[in-house]
Parts: structure tokens; sequence; C-alpha cells
């Protein structure tokens, strides 16, 4: 019987190569103590590779929080790995130079499942390392944008620029493998996002900045495409141009997202697009916790905050995180049960880090 590590064969000279899918690389994890919270942060991976995590805007842990998902480059381009929380372990899930390895996105019902594009491909590939086609994207220029799952498990939503002038979200059908186009625009479509709870899926007209009108949401069918959060008086726009709404990400159990305004605040949207206020200040990204009462933020300085929604009390949880790489954005996000934080770290090395929010003072 083959492990996952199966065997391939060199196009030079026929040597017989195993394959790093199912690789266990052992621990590298540390831990220190942040000089300013006193919170306990542990560094997944060590100055051996950059790692990074997934986008925020869902789980980077699978469905029973046992391991977290992430991307991480070891001399074969970026891959899949997964880190075993209970005993530190990193186990590589992926080996092809084709995989697109920030486009994992767990599945939420299936602990053994992560999905990922392989080129055009949408793959499946468990927890050992073992993959397979589940089906391909006809017609996409450039890289497949990272999949979203929907709250029934029955499809998953990605998006990509068809040719010069049109990008398109399309949605594949998981148990016939099926894909269809749900929508085409004619300018730049990012952050897509399938709604948890909803017939819906979010996107926005990306630009880098600010845009005419920055988001949309569209029914998984095509119809009711319309603007989702926008203000129609320009006296209370909070920029001279248009209030810049970023950086969004669905609250899981309740279908609300929660948004960063530009330099004023953090806010939280309803289905109809209604928002409000919950804390004022200068956030970079935001993601809920599974129930929504807790909200994990970052800030271009490098500090990690935990928000309690119902008080409004600001927790600090990590400091330097961008002391020794600026480019890293923390990219924040919580576990299933909402009692771990996971995020990228510049402190000391490009890597993954990890806080347990277990005895974490409430106010």
């Amino acid at each position: 019987m083959f492990s996952s590590a199966l065997l391939l064969t060199s196009i030079l000279g026929g040597q017989p190569l195993v394959s790093q899918a199912g690789k266990d690389w052992g621990v590298e994890h540390t831990s220190y103590q942040d000089p300013v919270s006193g919170l306990r942060i542990t560094e997944i991976t060590g100055p051996r590779a950059k790692s990074t995590n997934l986008y925020y805007h869902f789980s980077n842990f699978t469905a029973d929080d046992s391991s977290i998902i992430f991307a991480s480059d070891r001399g074969q381009g970026q891959q899949i790995f997964r880190y075993e929380v209970a005993t530190g372990r990193l186990v590589q899930l992926t080996a092809d130079p084709r995989t697109l390895a920030t486009t994992a996105c767990p599945d939420p019902g299936d602990s053994n499942a992560v999905y990922y594009f392989r080129g055009p491909d949408l793959m499946k590939v468990s927890l050992t390392g073992v993959s397979q086609k589940i089906a391909t994207i006809p017609a996409v220029q450039g890289s497949l944008q990272q999949p979203t799952m929907s709250g029934d498990r029955k499809y998953l939503t990605t998006a990509f620029q068809r040719d010069a002038q049109t990008w398109e979200i399309g949605l594949v059908t998981l148990d016939t493998g099926a894909y269809r186009t749900v929508i085409r625009q004619g300018f730049r479509i990012g952050h897509v996002q399938h709604s948890p709870t909803d017939p819906l899926i979010f996107y926005v007209w990306e630009t880098g900045g600010y845009a005419p009108q920055r988001s949309w949401i569209v029914n998984t069918d095509g119809t009711g495409n319309r603007p989702f959060y926008y203000r129609t008086d320009p006296k209370t726009w909070f920029t001279p141009l248009k209030e810049w709404v970023t950086h969004e990400a669905w609250v899981p159990k309740s279908g609300e997202m929660t948004m960063i305004i530009d330099r004023v605040g953090v806010i939280l949207v309803n289905k109809q697009g209604q928002a409000r206020m919950l804390k004022e200040g200068h956030f970079w990204h935001a993601a809920a916790s599974p129930d929504g009462r807790r909200v994990v933020l970052d800030d271009a300085q490098g500090r990690l905050w935990l928000l309690e929604v119902a008080t409004g009390n600001l927790i600090l949880l990590a400091t330097g995180l961008r002391d020794g790489d600026r480019s890293v954005h923390p990219h924040p996000s919580f576990n299933r049960a909402g009692n771990r934080v996971f995020f990228n770290s510049g402190r000391s090395h490009s890597t993954v880090a990890l806080i347990s929010l277990e005895g974490t003072p409430t106010r």
C-alpha cells in the first residue's frame, strides 16, 4: 500500500523522485511573551522559508479546529501546509508547481478537506496530502481568485479575468463539478465572498483605492446585481472624494459584514447594506468571531486588537508584528470556536502566528 508521498519519475534521466505531498516537517514553532500585552504568542514556522496565512475573510482552521491551513515557500514555490494545533507538527499537503497555495479554502464541514486551485483546476486535498480534481474553470486569463464556500457547502464561488475587458464570477457545484457563470463585469472584480447564510455573493470594484462604487452584491443565480453598501448624500462622505470602505468579511452566523472605513473605524453592515459604527480608530483589517461577539483588528503599526462588540472594549493582543518586515499584513482571523486568533507576523521573520484567547481579560 502506497503512502501519501507518491512516487514520481523525473523527466530527466528517469530517476525516481518522491513527492513531498504528505511530508511531515516536524515541529518548528517557538513562543514568546508580548512585551506590552503580556500574552503568549506562538510563531508557527521558523526562518527557513516565508509563510503566509490565507485571506482572513474565512477561518483558516479545519472544520474541527485541529489544524491550521497556510502557505509556505520551502524551495519549491509556495505550497499548502497544515499546522497540527495539538502537536505543533507541520505537514505539507501539496507539491505541484502549478499549485496556487494562497487560494486554499478549508471545508467548514469536513475536517479532512481543503479546496484550492492548481492552474485552472479546482482541487480537493486531504490532510494527508492526497489531491483529486473536482472541476476545471474555462477561459481563465491569469490566476483564479480564492474560492469561498456557500453555507450549505454545495457550491464554491471564485472569480477571474476572462479577457482584456471582462471579469467573471462563477460557481462550481461540488457534487457534479459543473461550472456556471454568475455575472460578468467590465471592471476588475475582487474580494469575492459567498455569503455563509444566504444565496448571495459579495464582491468589489477593485481599484486599489477609491472606486465610484466599491461594494456590490449579486444573487447566486446572477439576478439582483446591486450596490451593497453606499452613501447617497455627499455631505456624509468621510473623505473629499468618497468614503473608502474596504477589507470586508462576512460574520459566519449572522450573514452581516464587517468593513473598514479608511482612517475612520470598523463598521458592521447588515444584509440590507445599512451600517453602524463598532469602533472608531485607524484600523486596517477586521474579522468577526463566528458568533459576532468579538472582532479581531490589526493596524498599520503592527498591532493586533480584540474588540468586544457589546461593550466597545478594545483589548491589545500583540505589538511589533511589522518590526522585521514592513511588507507583512497581519490579516487576522478566528478559529471556528472563536477562542484562538491566527495571523501573519513579520516581527523577526515572515511567519504565521497564533494567540489563544483563553483567559483574555474582557475590559
